[in-house]
C-alpha cells in the first residue's frame, strides 16, 4: 500500500491556517515569498508610474520572460503574457478565421469557460461546434488517443484539448494528439492550465500550433500571471484580445503593451519559479504526484468508490478526481450547496463539480497538504451522507 511521501519545507503560505485547503487547483495558492515580491514591483509602479511602464516595462517583462520561458523549454519570441489560460483561447480563436464548414472540435472533459468561449465564437463565425464525449471510466492513454482520432472530420479546423483536464484531472496523450491532428491538417491548440508546476512541460519538443497555459496554479505566481506560446508560422497573426499601440510590429512587444495593466503578476511569475528552482522542480512535482495518489486511495477505500483512471496516478499528476455515489447531487445548485457546507461547517475547502449529470469531486496535493487533511475529509462525508 502506498503511504504519503515526507513533507517539504517550502516557507510561509498566504493560506489561512484554519482552512484545510484541498483545493489548490481552482486558483492555486501563493507563499509570502512571491506575495512579497509582487508587492515591491507595485511600489516600484507607485514610486514612478511613467519611468515603470514606459521606460522599465520593456527590460523588466524581457526578464521575466527569460526565466518562464526556460522553465517551459520553449522560443522565449513566441512566449507572450496575458490574465489566465482562457484569455489566451480567445486570443487565438479571434485571430483565426472560419468559414461556415469549418468546425471547431473540443471534448467533453474542457473547462466549461473555454467551452462557452468557443462555443461563442463558432456562433459568431458561422462555423459549428462540437464536443466528443470521452467516456469514463478510462485506463490508459490508447482508449484517449483512439477515441479522439475516430471523432475527426474532414470539416474540424481546429482541436482545443486539454493537457491536464480541469474537470477530471485526466493528463492527455498530448504529443501523440498533436501528431495525428497534423497527419490530417487540423491546427490543434492545446490549454495547459494546469500543466506548468504539475508536469514537466517542453513546450517546444511538442510543436503544438499554440500552447496556454496559467501560472498562478501550480507554478503559485500571482492569480493574473497566464500565458500564450504561439508557434512561429502563426505569430504574424495571433494578436492579444487588447489590440494596441504595438500592432504588427513585434509578437512579444504586442502582448507585452495590452492598454494600461498591471504587469507585476508577470513578473512575480520569475520569482516563483526561482523558489521552486530553489527547492527543485522534480522534487516539486514527486511529492505532489505521491501525495495525490495516496490520497486517492485513501479516498476509494475509504469511501467504497469505484475509479474512474488506474488507481497507480498513470493518468493524473498532482490532483485527482473521484465519483461520488449516486446519493449525492446531480445538479450544479446541489454540487455548489454542499461544497459550500462543507466549508461553512467543517472549513473544507473542496470543489464538488458536476460532469455528466453526476457528482464528482476533486482533490489537491501541494506542498502545504497535510496526510491527515484526506481522512478529515472523509469523516466529514461519512457524516453528511452515509456510505
Amino acid at each position: 500500500m502506498l503511504s504519503p511521501p515526507e513533507p517539504i519545507d517550502s516557507g510561509p503560505w498566504m493560506l489561512d491556517p484554519q482552512i484545510t485547503y484541498l483545493n489548490h487547483g481552482s486558483f492555486g495558492a501563493r507563499t509570502k515569498q512571491v506575495f512579497q515580491s509582487q508587492q515591491e514591483f507595485k511600489k516600484l509602479f507607485e514610486r514612478s508610474p511613467i519611468d515603470f511602464l514606459d521606460r522599465s516595462r520593456l527590460a523588466l517583462i524581457d526578464t521575466a520572460r527569460h526565466v518562464v520561458s526556460s522553465f517551459l523549454q520553449c522560443d522565449s519570441a513566441g512566449l507572450g503574457f496575458v490574465d489566465n489560460a482562457t484569455t489566451s483561447v480567445g486570443c487565438v480563436v479571434q485571430s483565426m478565421d472560419f468559414t461556415p464548414s469549418d468546425e471547431i472540435l473540443t471534448t467533453n472533459h474542457v473547462y466549461n469557460g473555454v467551452r462557452q468561449l468557443l462555443s461563442h465564437h463558432a456562433k459568431r463565425n458561422g462555423c459549428s461546434y462540437r464536443e466528443l464525449v470521452l467516456p469514463l471510466p478510462v485506463m490508459n492513454s490508447n482508449e484517449i488517443l483512439s477515441t479522439i482520432i475516430s471523432s475527426f472530420s474532414t470539416s474540424t479546423k481546429l482541436f482545443v484539448v486539454d493537457h491536464v483536464a480541469s474537470m477530471t484531472s485526466i493528463i492527455f496523450p498530448i504529443d501523440e494528439i498533436i501528431t495525428e491532428c497534423h497527419k490530417r491538417g487540423i491546427l490543434v491548440l492545446i490549454d495547459g492550465s494546469h500543466a506548468p508546476g504539475m508536469l514537466d512541460v517542453h513546450i517546444d519538443s511538442l510543436n503544438a500550433d499554440w500552447y496556454v497555459g496559467n501560472l498562478h496554479k501550480w507554478v503559485c505566481a500571482p492569480v493574473g500571471a497566464g500565458f500564450i506560446w504561439t508557434h512561429e508560422m502563426h505569430r504574424d497573426h495571433t494578436h492579444p484580445l487588447t489590440v494596441s499601440h504595438f500592432l504588427h510590429t513585434d509578437y512579444t512587444r504586442e502582448f507585452d503593451w495590452q492598454g494600461t495593466k498591471d504587469i507585476s503578476p508577470w513578473l512575480a511569475a520569475a520569482t516563483a519559479i526561482q523558489i521552486g528552482d530553489s527547492i527543485g522542480w522534480d522534487r516539486i512535482r514527486e511529492h505532489n504526484h505521491t501525495l495525490v495518489t495516496w490520497m486517492h486511495q485513501e479516498l476509494l477505500e475509504g469511501l467504497s468508490l469505484d475509479s474512474i483512471v488506474p488507481i497507480d496516478g498513470s493518468l493524473f499528476g498532482s490532483m485527482a478526481t473521484v465519483l461520488l455515489p449516486t446519493q449525492f447531487p446531480n445538479t450544479y445548485e446541489g454540487c455548489d450547496q454542499l461544497r459550500d457546507q462543507i466549508f461553512q461547517e467543517f472549513k473544507i475547502e473542496v470543489p464538488i463539480l458536476l460532469f455528466e449529470n453526476r457528482c464528482f469531486m476533486r482533490v489537491s496535493a501541494q506542498l502545504y497538504t497535510k496526510s491527515s487533511d484526506i481522512g478529515h475529509l472523509i469523516d466529514v462525508l461519512r457524516g453528511i451522507r452515509q456510505f
